[in-house]
């Protein structure tokens, strides 16, 4: 009985000692979770070795929250995700609003009835332009009303410039083809940088206000504005732009642009990749200690007024689309 007793006592202890290494393995599994990052790359080459994470802070890079050894890894997430930005392209669907405008222009005094279904008429006679533009054919239109009824359909407050201020736009937050294409201009900052004003005097571009949350990290806030002042403010940003933004009109491959951001990515050192739709374009951003530089891909028949944006662009002596600084090879050679 005894002789039980003490073999019982024995493999207590001995239970009790195994179970208390095993605490200390699980404890020192999930420390070296903590301190590791894996390659998030299904086929990595390194067979998804685990690295510290003060170690992988300077070198791979990171993108959609994981992280990628290099870019031979990132390549193939980086493809699928253009893919379906580009997908996004071709299945998007304009807002049909509760209130049309030219209604809302009749409530508002501003025309006639018979005078908006003249408009109308000439609108789908011709095929093309705002009703605004051919509603101006036929009798004069207050600015003022027309923005106020934009605002109306938008649901989003007129933002009207008082004295002599004008826009307040943050110099190389935005690249200027972006807000030209949008029609667009930043109106408005906090001065953390945590929130952002931005005037339309079109339509609102939602694709281009989740990009400049994601890309700057901030809260934005749409508003529309007269199309004169907008169109004042743009040719102000034209001619302080330095035009330090990478574009491509020519590129339309998801595969040829997951290669050209991959080099960009490697010559610029970049430790953190974003990719996002803004309006006509893809934004790309490289991330490196506290700079940003900034590549866009043009995606052909997206909408947006991007030949506008050309124009306004080649005003000035920024170089034409799908030109080439740092001695960064072509598209074509880097796929």
């Amino acid at each position: 009985m005894l002789k039980d007793v003490a073999m019982m006592q024995e493999e207590a202890e001995e239970f009790e000692v195994a179970w208390d290494w095993r605490r200390i393995q699980d404890a020192g599994e999930q420390l070296w979770k903590r301190w590791t990052v894996r390659c998030g790359a299904p086929e990595c080459k390194r067979g998804g070795a685990a690295k510290l994470l003060l170690l992988a802070k300077y070198s791979g890079v990171q993108y959609n929250n994981r992280w990628y050894h290099e870019m031979e890894c990132l390549r193939t997430e980086l493809t699928a995700r253009l893919s379906e930005i580009l997908q996004s392209f071709a299945n998007r669907h304009e807002r049909a609003h509760r209130l049309p405008f030219g209604l809302l222009l009749v409530n508002r005094g501003a025309i006639s009835s018979q005078q908006l279904k003249e408009g109308l008429r000439l609108q789908r006679e011709a095929g093309y332009g705002k009703l605004s533009y051919w509603l101006e054919q036929i009798v004069p239109l207050d600015e003022a009303e027309v923005t106020a009824a934009l605002g109306q359909q938008w649901s989003c407050p007129v933002f009207r410039p008082t004295g002599q201020s004008l826009f307040v736009a943050a110099e190389g937050n935005v690249p200027f083809p972006i807000l030209a294409a949008a029609k667009a201009v930043p109106v408005h900052s906090t001065l953390g940088g945590k929130q952002m004003h931005i005037a339309f005097s079109e339509r609102i571009d939602h694709t281009m206000l989740y990009a400049v949350e994601e890309m700057l990290g901030c809260r934005t806030i749409a508003c529309v504005s007269e199309d004169s002042m907008v169109r004042e403010a743009l040719e102000t940003l034209r001619r302080r732009d330095t035009g330090t933004e990478i574009c491509f009109d020519t590129v339309r491959d998801a595969g040829e642009m997951a290669a050209t951001v991959c080099s960009y990515a490697m010559q610029m050192e970049a430790r953190r990749i974003k990719t996002v739709r803004a309006g006509a374009y893809i934004w790309v951003g490289f991330y490196r200690k506290n700079s940003r530089r900034d590549l866009l891909f043009r995606v052909a028949g997206a909408g947006g007024d991007v030949a506008a944006a050309s124009r306004e662009r080649g005003k000035g002596n920024s170089p034409a689309g799908d030109s080439r600084k740092d001695g960064v090879p072509d598209a074509e050679k880097l796929a």
